[in-house]
């Protein structure tokens, strides 16, 4: 269910796959409105295609639960999902939060050297800094599933969290929570490390209600033609 496209040796030369990655940035960066019609035969003229690569594409993104509808009824968009995204940070949480009840040192030792710190200005800079230290985390457990799952729940969240840190009061506490929690892991301290994980999993958790009115509002009302976006991601896959 997870990365099996994106990683599948072969995929990234064939034009399926493209397809794929195309859509699935417009479907997850907000690019499109919700309840669009992913027309297959209106995709395939656009990219200049066959309508095989992005019919392949839109089954696997519908089997993904990324978009709803069939090969007979076509295919749609759908609106964030308060729960859905809510019960996506709540997984990450539970992985980070047991992979810190292990032993400290074990972590310190297989947890790689994090990428420099980022400019906490730029909230694109820290959304990639917040996915990889999660996923970082997830992946010193050598457990395959619990790092695929803290991969695709940052996809998943992936807008939501953007349209987080747009807000200067929220990008602030996330700089000193994540700060105070690089400092804990450094001093071995998992019971605060813990307790810093689930006050900042339950704050974001607490706006996702709001964030996600806001995103399917900015998503309904996007000036930029959605075509326009997918022939850019296209270029860029």
């Amino acid at each position: 269910m997870y990365r099996h496209h994106e990683d599948k040796l072969g995929w990234d030369q064939i034009l399926a796959n493209k397809a794929f990655k195309a859509l699935k940035k417009l479907v997850v960066e907000g690019q499109v409105p919700p309840n669009t019609r992913l027309g297959i035969r209106l995709i395939s003229d656009g990219l200049k295609t066959s309508v095989t690569p992005v019919r392949e594409a839109l089954i696997h993104l519908e089997a993904e639960r990324y978009i709803v509808g069939s090969p007979r009824n076509g295919y749609y968009t759908i609106k964030l999902d308060t729960q859905h995204i809510s019960d996506q940070y709540g997984v990450t949480k539970i992985i980070l939060q047991d992979v810190f009840r292990g032993s400290p040192d074990e972590l310190q030792r297989r947890l790689p050297v994090l990428q420099t710190i980022p400019s906490w200005d730029d909230p694109r800079s820290v959304s990639e800094f917040l996915e990889s230290f999660c996923e970082r985390v997830a992946e010193t457990t050598n457990n395959e599933i619990m790092a695929d799952l803290v991969h695709e729940s940052n996809i998943r969240t992936r807008y939501v969290r953007w349209l987080d840190l747009q807000r200067p009061e929220r990008l602030s506490c996330i700089r000193v929570d994540m700060s105070q929690l690089l400092e804990l892991l450094d001093k071995r301290d998992k019971n605060e490390a813990i307790a810093n994980v689930d006050r900042q999993f339950s704050a974001i958790i607490n706006t996702v209600p709001e964030l996600v009115l806001e995103g399917n509002y900015r998503a309904g009302n996007t000036k930029e033609s959605w075509l326009e976006t997918l022939l850019s991601n296209w270029a860029e896959s």
